[in-house]
């Protein structure tokens, strides 16, 4: 089946691109017309990113449109748990994409600095005051994971469950990957608006294979129900 029949059938939205600018620069508006909506209800809004190379051009283009950043709350969806100034932290991703943004907003980055459990400890407290959130931008990789939530770590049918006991989880360093910082199930749907941002045909296979088995052991199974939207766009 194809991916539109699939996402429809499962109630999801699906919007297809051109290519990685097109979705970059949707995906960006999308973002910023719901804040925006979110501003004028309650006069302040939450938004939760995802870091990665793939959420650069998004990030950029979301950071040339008009929005009250001082009114909103920033954070991540997952973090390496390693200082702004690392090349693969999530927060100096958006430092360099969205420099004025963060200036303004109330910027909540997952990386605190004591150890991974106190962090997550730290952000959970912090974050409660946040729900629900308003806009969780997800996105995937080739195994199906996503945020830091990843196939087959321990203890991940309670880290995807709706009433997980934590908001923020610590990841333990495993598989060649460093320990992070991830937002649970919990936490990521409480947002009225969750978008899901993926390019290229390995990606669509594994998105396919999800919504069509439903396999608990592909972790952004868990989302792929409504109010999610899925972005997609073939590699540039």
């Amino acid at each position: 089946m194809t991916l539109a029949t699939l996402a429809c059938a499962s109630g999801v939205g699906l919007f297809q691109t051109a290519g990685p600018d097109e979705l970059a620069a949707q995906l960006a508006n999308r973002v910023a017309a719901a804040l925006n909506t979110a501003l004028a209800e309650r006069g302040v809004a939450s938004l939760a990113l995802s870091g990665g190379r793939s959420p650069e051009p998004f990030l950029r283009h979301l950071a040339t449109l008009p929005l009250d950043w001082a009114r909103i709350r920033v954070t991540l969806v997952d973090e390496r748990w390693v200082p702004v100034e690392h090349p693969d932290s999530n927060a100096g991703l958006l430092r360099r994409c969205l420099p004025q943004a963060l200036e303004t907003a109330q910027w909540m980055p997952l990386y605190q600095g004591i150890s991974p459990q106190a962090d997550a400890e730290q952000v959970d407290l912090h974050l409660a005051g946040w729900l629900p959130l308003d806009v969780v931008v997800l996105g995937m990789g080739n195994d199906g994971h996503t945020a830091s939530l990843f196939p087959g770590m321990p203890g991940l049918a309670q880290a995807l469950a709706v009433d997980a006991p934590q908001l923020c989880l610590a990841i333990p360093a495993q598989a060649g990957r460093a320990e992070r910082l991830s937002l649970s199930g919990r936490a990521l749907r409480t947002a009225g608006l969750q978008l899901l941002a993926i390019s290229g045909d390995d990606k669509r296979r594994t998105l396919i294979r999800a919504l069509e088995s439903r396999d608990a052991g592909l972790p952004i199974s868990a989302f792929l129900a409504p109010p999610l939207d899925i972005y997609y766009s073939p590699p540039g």
